[in-house]
């Protein structure tokens, strides 16, 4: 007969067996990897590439489900109400943290989720048309200091990355622009080449095909580093705005309880197969750079994030024009 003793040396053993049982065995199912925005998005595309690698990696099948609507709060909110299980799994960019702060939402992004990686980043250009007079920020910045308000600026929204890109570029710069919201991100450039906009912040992959044409012609970058695909544009820092830096991350998820086990799984495949040369040259080739953490490098970063959103929000209300 097995003795007391032995009984209890034995119970943390026997308390990790369901667990280790769960994540020997996962995936036994398909899981769904939500993306809260449309098709064609830099969340998107990295979605698509790592439910690839996941399939690979661990076996069984990783389907990429589109839930757009309200900034990225329908999908995130369904991942928030979804089981706790694994099986449904959360990609999204920077509005996970800045939704909360422009609107209240269903869900807390940190207490109600769970990092698993975060993979790549994307920063955003700034851009006038080919034909405008700005040839430089320090043109822009002088023309609307000349005329407060004058100037006009597109985004998708009140309170998107866009948005708060400007409002962070006007407060650094101590000039007021006049802020146009659009439905749609592609729009804005459209309308910035079309002369409809004085200038605006646009996704490098949506400002490329723009700017290839002769329409769009980019004044800076909001990232620290150089873009590769516009190299003699220069960083809004080098262009005198010190200390700007505005690049949108992107995070895996999932469901604040989803067992350690299963988190470990995903994000061991995600960071190993975001190291590669392959997701790197994907990455350049979509106008993204590769950026990675780990499940505890994201879960520990995620208060500074949540901060730094928070912070950019209010600028954005403060200073819209």
């Amino acid at each position: 007969m097995m003795s007391r003793r032995t009984c209890l040396q034995l119970l943390p053993a026997l308390a990790t067996l369901p667990l280790t049982a769960l994540a020997q065995s996962y995936p036994a199912r398909p899981v769904r990897i939500i993306v809260p925005l449309s098709p064609g998005s830099g969340t998107d595309v990295v979605a698509r590439y790592m439910s690839g690698e996941l399939s690979k990696a661990m076996g069984g099948s990783f389907v990429v489900e589109n839930r757009a609507g309200a900034s990225g709060v329908i999908g995130t909110d369904f991942v928030a109400k979804a089981p706790a299980d694994g099986y449904t799994i959360l990609f999204n960019y920077a509005a996970h943290y800045s939704n909360q702060f422009v609107d209240k939402t269903p869900y807390d992004a940190v207490s109600d989720f769970e990092p698993i990686a975060r993979l790549a980043t994307s920063a955003m250009v700034l851009v006038t048309a080919a034909n405008s007079p700005l040839h430089t920020v320090q043109d822009l910045i002088a023309a609307a200091k000349r005329k407060p308000g004058g100037l006009t600026y597109g985004s998708p929204g009140n309170g998107t990355t866009p948005h708060m890109a400007a409002a962070l570029m006007s407060n650094m710069a101590g000039i007021q622009m006049t802020h146009v919201p659009y439905k749609a991100p592609a729009q804005v450039v459209v309308d910035v080449a079309g002369g409809q906009l004085d200038v605006g912040f646009g996704g490098v992959a949506t400002s490329l095909p723009l700017v290839k044409a002769g329409r769009l012609r980019v004044l800076a970058i909001t990232s620290l580093r150089r873009s590769s695909y516009f190299p003699d544009a220069p960083s809004l820092d080098e262009a005198g705005l010190k200390g700007y830096a505005l690049e949108t991350p992107i995070w895996a998820f999932a469901r604040h309880g989803t067992p350690q086990a299963i988190v470990t799984q995903l994000s061991s495949a995600m960071t190993k197969a975001a190291a590669t040369p392959a997701f790197k040259a994907f990455c350049t080739s979509q106008g993204l750079e590769d950026d990675i953490q780990s499940a505890a490098q994201a879960r520990a970063n995620a208060p500074a994030e949540l901060e730094r959103w928070k912070k950019l929000v209010a600028l954005s209300q403060v200073k819209a024009g």
